[in-house]
């Protein structure tokens, strides 16, 4: 079964410029009529949703170039196994580093909900110098995100 790119991009969701970006990278080969119009396939199709998914997680084009060209560089099997398990390793320790990077900021994302749901019903105007008055502004300090939520300091 073949499908035509604006389909394959509706149904990975995405855009066909982004598909065709990635064709030209040479990370999809898709088959050609002889008058040169693209047949993609299912291999197509989940190739395209291999690159978006690592894309979106913050692989480079290179690193996916890399990866999808590292078996044809090898002469053995052996070879090109050692070379792609220990590009496995390295995404996999950079998505540890993420997941604890995205544990992290959950963390402080929930100290920060806390603190603000109790700000709930207060009627004063948020401004820094009436918020510093409250104890609830106490906590903003130890979150992080806050940090950005909060009104700057007023300095003298």
């Amino acid at each position: 079964m073949t499908m035509k790119i604006g389909a394959i991009a509706a149904q990975l969701g995405t855009t066909v410029r982004t598909l065709r970006f990635y064709e030209a990278q040479g990370l999809v080969q898709p088959q050609r009529t002889p008058g040169g119009t693209r047949l993609y396939d299912e291999a197509d199709v989940a190739r395209f949703a291999a690159v978006l998914a690592l894309a979106r997680l913050g692989f480079s084009l290179q690193e996916l170039a890399a990866l999808a060209a590292v078996r044809s560089q090898h002469e053995t099997g052996d070879a090109a196994s050692r070379d792609v398990l220990a590009r496995l390793a390295a995404m996999d320790q950079s998505l540890a580093a993420q997941a604890a990077a995205i544990k992290t900021q959950r963390r402080d994302l929930a100290q920060a909900q806390a603190l603000v749901r109790r700000c709930q019903g207060c009627t004063q105007r948020p401004l820094r110098t009436v918020c510093d008055q409250c104890e609830v502004s106490r906590g903003v300090s130890d979150s992080q995100i806050l940090q950005l939520v909060w009104e700057a300091p007023v300095r003298d």
